[in-house]
């Protein structure tokens, strides 16, 4: 079967080191929407932030946002969602384990924070989303998509297997990069969310393309007919899918010249 849906990773994958699309990039994948090919943006950012990337699109893209823990179709509308355990969600935010790290909240209209840290908002000049600095302990009951701690990696290392004890299967956690451990409810994951657009749209696995570079990226890279590996992919993960192809770098526009070798440039 040929390949009828393309899934992309943004950080360290489908956007520049500058956090944008390229002007290369958005001519490939803008052709490949003329010519029927879906597209989804899997990522762990928000959706409101993942939004503006697909505007500049036009529109149209599948979103999977938050790591998989909300999904939005080409309209923008909500077709999951799954937040946090109120419980579990206490713990993640009280604990005194977490007073030394950068606590961050994805809640389902907006991103919050105790206190401000200016680096993470590089990531998102293009989009113009940011965080709202809160009292965590005055803020009323409200869902939460995903928590994400900032912080020195070994730190975050401890602190994520400590979440896994205190928590159990309750939760699931990953790295989107070596200084973010990220938290979403259990069961959680960028490969689940991507199994269930592809259900949506009656597609077989092996008409699935998909590009990633984080640990993040793993279960979405396993549930595509074809994984691809950025080159500057986290080692953890090239050493777990070893054999799969690996291609170029962001700064290169890699993405869209690997599928410019499998569509052609019609």
């Amino acid at each position: 079967m040929g390949c009828k849906l393309v899934v992309s990773d943004l950080d360290g994958t489908l956007l520049t080191p500058e956090h944008r699309i390229g002007d290369y990039t958005l001519r490939v994948l803008l052709g490949l929407r003329d010519r029927g090919v879906n597209l989804v943006l899997a990522s762990g950012r928000h959706f409101h932030d993942i939004r503006a990337v697909s505007a500049t699109l036009g529109g149209g893209a599948y979103m999977i946002t938050s790591n998989g823990a909300a999904v939005y179709d080409g309209n923008g509308e909500a077709i999951e969602m799954a937040t946090i355990d109120p419980a579990c969600l206490d713990f993640l935010t009280s604990d005194t384990a977490f007073d030394a790290v950068h606590k961050n909240l994805y809640r389902v209209q907006d991103w919050v924070v105790e206190r401000p840290e200016p680096r993470l908002l590089a990531y998102h000049v293009e989009s113009g989303f940011a965080y709202r600095v809160v009292d965590f302990s005055s803020m009323k009951p409200e869902p939460v998509l995903k928590v994400f701690y900032y912080g020195e990696p070994s730190e975050l290392a401890e602190l994520q297997n400590y979440i896994v004890e205190q928590c159990g299967g309750q939760v699931a956690t990953t790295f989107a990069l070596p200084f973010t451990l990220e938290v979403m409810a259990g069961g959680v994951s960028k490969g689940a969310a991507l199994e269930g657009v592809r259900d949506r749209l009656q597609l077989d696995k092996s008409e699935v393309i998909a590009f990633g570079d984080g640990l993040n990226d793993l279960e979405m890279l396993r549930a595509a007919g074809t994984g691809v590996l950025m080159g500057n992919a986290h080692p953890q993960l090239k050493a777990a899918l070893l054999g799969n192809p690996v291609i170029g770098r962001p700064e290169d526009e890699a993405v869209a010249h690997h599928l410019e070798e499998i569509f052609g440039s019609g």
